[in-house]
């Protein structure tokens, strides 16, 4: 059977929320904060959330590339974790709600390869849209999420934020912290708390998840 490690990007690949960053930085903060309120207060879905916030975005692609290498900085250990993990038996994915046009740039530049599942940007310079690639409607939440792109076999989820809670729910073993480790605490479910890459590898090291454990 597989052994999967899937990993959220933003805030977890990354110590902060890079695309939280670029759409305050490049676009209208006070859309910004209108859409996350509605997300707080559950009034939006994440999509019509994300579209919204990126939609006043004009700056070119290069200006926000060149931003976000400037900014990024994945968590401790992510390289060799990835390079650990997959010596071990475990395949390594990333699930993101952001753009696969901000993602491969600071992956390329920490040398890693690794499979991503994200969304795709047109950066128009009216406004960029966003071209969704995830299923929509999930039978669980209702959104457009990541549940149903988790693979087959035993999953480890790694996650930070609202993105995540749907698919941590589906996994057999759940690494949590930030909003995602509130919102499992809240519902009394089982979660472990992550910090950096150098904990997860000695977390997984010689382990071996039972699927419904």
């Amino acid at each position: 059977m597989s052994r999967s490690v899937v990993l959220d990007y933003d805030g977890t690949v990354t110590e902060s929320d890079l695309l939280d960053r670029v759409a305050k930085e490049f676009g209208d903060p006070a859309v910004y904060q209108e859409v996350e309120d509605g997300l707080d207060e559950g009034r939006m879905p994440l999509r019509e959330v994300i579209t919204r916030e990126f939609r006043p975005v004009t700056a070119s692609l290069d200006e926000v590339v060149s931003w976000v290498l400037e900014h990024a900085r994945p968590r401790a250990g992510f390289a060799r974790f990835v390079q650990e993990a997959r010596a071990t038996g475990w395949d390594v994915h990333i699930v993101s709600s952001g753009f696969h046009e901000l993602i491969e740039p600071v992956l390329e530049r920490e040398g890693v390869e690794v499979a991503v599942h994200a969304n795709r940007v047109d950066p128009r310079p009216d406004g960029w849209r966003v071209d969704w690639r995830y299923p929509d409607d999930c039978d669980e939440c209702g959104e457009s999420c990541k549940r149903s792109l988790l693979p087959a076999g035993e999953v480890v989820y790694v996650g930070d934020g609202y993105s995540d809670r749907c698919a941590a729910l589906a996994a057999d073993r759940v690494f949590a912290t930030a909003g995602l480790a509130r919102y499992l605490a809240g519902r009394g479910v089982p979660f472990e708390p992550f910090s950096d890459f150098h904990d997860l590898s000695r977390a997984l090291a010689g382990s071996r998840v039972t699927p419904g454990s």
